[in-house]
């Protein structure tokens, strides 16, 4: 059938022409079913079935438009133009690794152009190599000089790759062409120095954007963020002004929340607090959806139930080398994750890679069916041989920027308690950390930024007892069947007793001690998480019991934490 003639048989050009008639006229749904029925028809024609995929993606139906790209690829694995489009498709629906692949796949197979390197780029930026992505990125970026976005992404590209200086320069030579992107110039000033640890020179870009665009609640945000109790009164009658606007869209509505709410709190206003956070939340969930508590559960249960056969059945790479230890720092967000880090990576000869995105990457490319997705040509199985290529990419990643002399390297990504059985089969004798807190204080910190965890869960106070629930099942049974050695870091210990509790932490790591280790906040490296400025403080002790001041707006949280297993 692949290389049938659509005019040979009347009813599939019927149902084609139909088709094409219902999209043009935006009946969508009549054009899907026009296609899907072309394809019950001739199941094995690779053409209709990228025909019908293109027509899924420009609706955005991602999921199903990679079914059908599936099915095309493996008619038809020589269309570059088809690996294309499912790498883009792929490219929207976060699935970075598979992008990679897939746009490759049709690099190999097509006549190279400005638009595919620039999608093989971004794949390579959201898929863990920022490095690569770079290179890619300046050809890119050379070709279009006038292009703002282009050039803003350059930008990013730099400052994640740690080329604060460079990024910085960069942004400071683009045009002002309009209000528009003058504002988004000095917004991405402000976040590269939010990174370095300069808040006056933050302070002043977020002042120059706004100064170019005085009602965008983004900017505004960013300087009420930065000076919190601080803040004059002018600016935050400019941020009600601007939230009273029925026009103010969700997501800077959000922001000013949030970064209100933070305000109130400085000055002890705590029913005031909530009151923004609450509001926050709610313009969230109206951009993300409602929390699903199910998704989270089948994903736990799914991830025990497959990972218990899949430890038994392929065994572990052999260890790494002497010259390599790695620290994989797990735990909910606002646990200490950051503190424990930056504790560990001030060691001479320890590097933190901070918050890597390689190894939740790397566990949906090998294991697409723990995330819900059927496997795909793009995809690679899991085999001895794809985790030896996984491990060296993540090690690759793991050393990017770490000085001579380096043997412990640190990867601090909160969320990698679900993907501890890919870190125990790349790395046997890698050690766990795994950072505790009061829950009530992780989920006040949680709730009152504006975090992207997993599930949308962490936009009501229920969600986020349910995901701390979850992650310390994970947890009991990770310790309970991995053969790994884990070392648990109880955040109240830590700022009651620092060096007590840092020389356990170091001593687990193998790692002689150093004074340097409690002078974290004394270093001048970037720092891209929310915990960029209490990083930079010697370590304290204002946070502890931090709920206490909302004790009585927990009570969802309460009841979902009670519902935990004994």
């Amino acid at each position: 059938m692949q290389g049938l003639q659509v005019q040979e048989l009347p009813e599939l050009e019927a149902l084609l022409s139909a088709a094409q008639r219902a999209h043009t006229v935006g009946d969508v749904e009549t054009a899907i079913l026009h296609m899907r029925q072309a394809c019950s028809l001739v199941p094995d024609n690779a053409a209709i079935r990228k025909q019908f995929a293109s027509l899924l993606a420009a609706c955005r139906r991602w999921a199903e438009a990679l079914e059908q790209f599936d099915v095309s690829l493996r008619l038809r694995p020589d269309d570059g133009h088809t690996w294309y489009l499912a790498g883009l498709a792929l490219l929207n629906t976060g699935r970075y690794p598979q992008a990679v692949s897939a746009i490759a796949c049709s690099m190999q197979r097509l006549r190279l152009d400005q638009r595919t390197n620039a999608a093989f780029a971004e794949a390579l930026f959201n898929g863990g190599l920022p490095d690569v992505a770079l290179s890619w990125w300046r050809t890119y970026a050379a070709a279009h000089p006038h292009d703002t976005s282009t050039q803003l992404r350059l930008g990013e590209m730099l400052s994640r790759n740690g080329l604060h200086e460079e990024a910085l320069q960069h942004f400071a030579l683009l045009p002002e062409a309009d209000a528009s992107s003058a504002a988004s110039k000095y917004m991405a000033i402000a976040q590269v120095n939010e990174d370095v640890g300069d808040k006056s020179g933050a302070a002043s870009a977020y002042a120059r954007a706004l100064s170019v665009r005085p009602r965008w609640g983004i900017a505004l945000a960013g300087i009420l963020q930065l000076q919190q109790a601080q803040v004059t009164g002018d600016l935050e009658t400019r941020a009600r002004e601007l939230l009273a606007q029925p026009t103010l869209p969700a997501n800077e509505g959000a922001l000013l929340n949030y970064a209100l709410g933070k305000i109130h709190d400085a000055r002890g206003e705590y029913g005031r607090a909530m009151e923004c956070w609450h509001e926050a939340n709610r313009l969230r969930r109206f951009l993300a959806g409602e929390p699903d508590e199910r998704a989270l559960l089948q994903r736990v249960a799914s991830i025990i139930r497959h990972t218990t056969q899949l430890l038994s059945d392929l065994p572990a790479l052999p260890p790494a080398g002497q010259d390599t230890q790695i620290v994989f720092i797990v735990g909910m967000p606002r646990s200490g994750t950051t503190l424990t880090e930056r504790i560990l990576g001030s060691h001479s000869s320890a590097h933190g890679a901070g918050e890597l995105a390689e190894l939740p990457l790397l566990a949906r490319s090998l294991w697409p069916e723990l995330q819900g997705h059927a496997p795909g040509a793009w995809d690679t199985p899991l085999t001895q041989q794809s985790l030896l290529a996984a491990r060296n990419a993540y090690l690759r990643a793991i050393r990017r920027g770490a000085g001579p002399g380096k043997r412990l390297f640190v990867d601090k990504a909160p969320l990698n308690f679900f993907n501890l059985w890919l870190a125990f089969l790349l790395f046997p004798d890698a050690k766990i950390v795994w950072c505790r807190r009061d829950p009530r204080d992780i989920a006040v910190s949680i709730y009152s930024e504006n975090f992207a965890i997993d599930e949308r869960l962490c936009s009501r106070l229920d969600g986020i007892g349910h995901y701390i629930n979850a992650q310390q099942r994970l947890m009991a049974h990770w310790t309970q069947t991995l053969p790994m050695d884990f070392h648990e870091v109880c955040y109240e210990k830590l700022v009651d007793a620092p060096e007590k509790e840092a020389r356990a932490l170091l001593d687990f790591a193998g790692l002689e001690w150093e004074p340097a280790c409690l002078d974290f906040h004394k270093r001048l490296d970037g720092v891209q998480t929310p915990s960029r400025w209490q990083v930079r403080q010697p370590i304290h002790s204002r946070s502890r019991e931090r709920w206490r001041h909302y004790s009585e707006f927990l009570e969802p949280l309460i009841a979902t934490l009670d519902q935990a297993p004994a």
